[in-house]
């Protein structure tokens, strides 16, 4: 504590992909070695101090890291640079690092053609197609030589030798030629025969693939082709052809919502396209929330799921990223929902994948889309029709239920404090503003408990709890309810009763209130001859369940617990002359024991 701030420190840990608090500590230089000892033992694939700070002038909490081990993200094998690869050869041009960067730079006038990159590189009427396109490729190849970072020699120099490798690939496509097979009706196990044993197969047989799917009018028909030439019994070789092929097509923006079907709840396609990617679309069943896929569809997911087509893979896991970025909505629906649309996609994800680099991967992406649609504007709106401040706390805690990252939640949990804290709220939780204040003291108590469960800071939960557990506490003092509780003209264990009822159904918030709550009870229960006055003039049998009744009481009211202690001794509400403050504070278990030796007894 120094100049009106509350200060501590977290100390928070990793196992797979996520991050949870490991201790709390007031001391920087304690939990610094504290993190430093998880992080030597090796259990943790990262390790973090947070120094978390309150103001309590200005009501704001920061957060900043002052330690970090092992926070990197794990490489996934879909993972890709994004960048161009300048080729210095026909066999780097051929490559997938040449093809991804012909897509990168030629993606639009591609997507205009419905054609891929491998398209473009096996067949001389696409590539007169591009030559013939006014500056298209040109502009391509002057892109490639600003990426040549390691040359030293002049952009035109750089272009030049782009160029001869260009035309060098044409080169080969004009001499192979008239040695292309030809691929009539799809049927490919004759011309797999025909060339297994050319060293150029591999050039040859896409070629042959790449003349046969050129007739086709739209590319969802095309893709059907390619997925058509799927079996089991392909050659490896032929299927890493296809793999390459198809992988590619799906580089195209509509193409999977024109084969998968586009519903207006986004989330539900994100879903379909995490299934499909894992192989697992055909899980999803045929119900009336579920679509009937196309055959075509279906047969490119069993050979998914079996790991036979990882650049197909790959382009689905880079497709699903780009859904979770893109601006388009999830659903149709307001901002709870766009976080719970994004939340069953963690989820769905988490359940279909266990490669650590990707689910990281996909959550740092969903924590960014999340981190965009919990602006201050859009919470503003949200809460803008709520004037009771209850409805807000509880509105922002189904954010935060929903919210994915730490960074979001804080910030969820830094609109709550001005709530809490706006002088016109006050008389709204202190229970002013309603004729049953009582009902109030229920509301905190509920509030206070989703707060506690909420994956909030620890510094977050236990300020707004304190904050609650105030409002509580001016209520009792209000209402003196312990007070007229203690000056009723009835038995001590009537007393009793009427407070631990009051204590089991959640009447009085943790921390003080429920301590003044639990002291006086105590005091009750230390009485000589308390626990013989339940079953006075009672049988056995009646004895007994009244004891057992008792008993249970205790338990639901939390009475089972030893007592907090607070940090001043509260005196009991006008304790009268029969209660024994000296004597010692009887844990509430132990009175519970007793009744059952009584209950015994009688």
């Amino acid at each position: 504590m120094s100049l009106g701030q509350s200060v501590h420190y977290e100390i928070i840990g990793r196992r797979g992909t996520r991050w949870t608090i490991l201790e709390v500590m007031q001391d920087r230089k304690a939990a610094v070695a504290k993190a430093e000892e998880a992080w030597g033992s090796r259990r943790y694939t990262g390790v973090r101090v947070v120094k978390e700070s309150y103001d309590k002038v200005s009501h704001e909490f920061a957060s900043v890291e002052i330690y970090s081990r092992g926070g990197m993200r794990k490489t996934s094998k879909y993972d890709q640079t994004g960048t161009i690869s300048p080729c210095l050869t026909p066999d780097d041009l051929y490559s997938a690092d040449g093809r991804r960067s012909i897509w990168e730079l030629l993606g639009n006038t591609l997507t205009d053609w419905m054609m891929t990159p491998t398209e473009l590189l096996h067949s001389l009427e696409h590539y007169y197609k591009l030559y013939n396109a006014g500056t298209k490729l040109q502009n391509a190849v002057q892109r490639t030589a600003v990426a040549f970072e390691n040359d030293q020699s002049s952009i035109q120099e750089r272009m030049r030798k782009i160029t001869k490798v260009i035309d060098t690939s044409v080169e080969i496509m004009k001499s192979t030629k008239g040695s292309v097979p030809s691929l009539e009706v799809g049927r490919l196990n004759p011309l797999i025969e025909q060339l297994k044993e050319k060293s150029n197969k591999r050039f040859l047989l896409t070629c042959a693939i790449t003349e046969y799917l050129r007739p086709a009018v739209t590319l969802t028909d095309k893709v059907g082709r390619a997925i058509a030439m799927l079996s089991g019994n392909r050659p490896v070789w032929v299927l890493e052809i296809l793999d390459q092929l198809i992988g590619e097509m799906f580089l195209h923006p509509n193409i999977l919502g024109q084969m998968l079907g586009e519903p207006e709840d986004r989330g539900r396609f994100m879903s379909w396209l995490a299934h499909l990617q894992a192989g697992r679309l055909n899980l999803m069943g045929e119900d009336e929330h579920s679509p009937c896929f196309s055959d075509e569809i279906l047969r490119l997911n069993g050979f998914l799921s079996e790991g036979k087509m990882p650049q197909v893979a790959r382009a689905l896991f880079n497709r699903l990223k780009l859904e979770i970025e893109a601006p388009k909505p999830i659903c149709p629906d307001g901002l709870v929902e766009q976080l719970k649309g994004l939340d069953r996609l963690k989820k769905a994800i988490d359940e279909l994948q266990d490669d650590v680099g990707m689910l990281e991967s996909v959550e740092e992406a969903l924590a960014s889309r999340a981190g965009r649609l919990l602006n201050s504007q859009a919470v503003g709106e949200m809460l803008f029709d709520m004037k009771n401040p209850f409805d807000q706390l509880n509105a922002l805690l189904d954010l935060e239920q929903y919210t994915i990252g730490h960074s979001n939640k804080r910030m969820v949990a830094n609109f709550m404090l001005p709530v809490l804290t706006r002088p016109e709220y006050e008389s709204i939780f202190v229970g002013l503003d309603s004729k049953q204040p009582m009902q109030r003291m229920h509301d905190l108590v509920h509030l206070q408990k989703r707060i506690m469960e909420a994956d909030l800071t620890e510094m977050h939960r236990r300020k707004i709890a304190e904050k609650l557990d105030a409002f509580c506490r001016a209520i009792m003092d209000n209402t003196q309810i312990l007070k007229k509780l203690h000056g009723l003209d009835i038995s001590l264990q009537e007393k009793a009763k009427k407070i631990l009822n009051l204590l089991a159904d959640n009447y009085f918030t943790a921390g003080d209130c429920r301590d003044r709550a639990d002291h006086q009870v105590r005091i009750y229960m230390k009485q000589s001859g308390f626990t013989e006055g339940l079953i006075k003039g009672m049988d056995r049998g009646k004895a007994e369940a009244e004891l057992i009744a008792f008993r249970d009481l205790l338990e639901r009211a939390g009475m089972n617990r030893p007592a907090n202690t607070p940090a001043e001794e509260p005196e009991p509400e006008d304790a009268d002359g029969d209660t024994d403050e000296s004597a010692g504070d009887t844990e509430a278990e132990d009175v519970a024991d007793g009744a059952s030796d009584e209950a015994e007894k009688a």
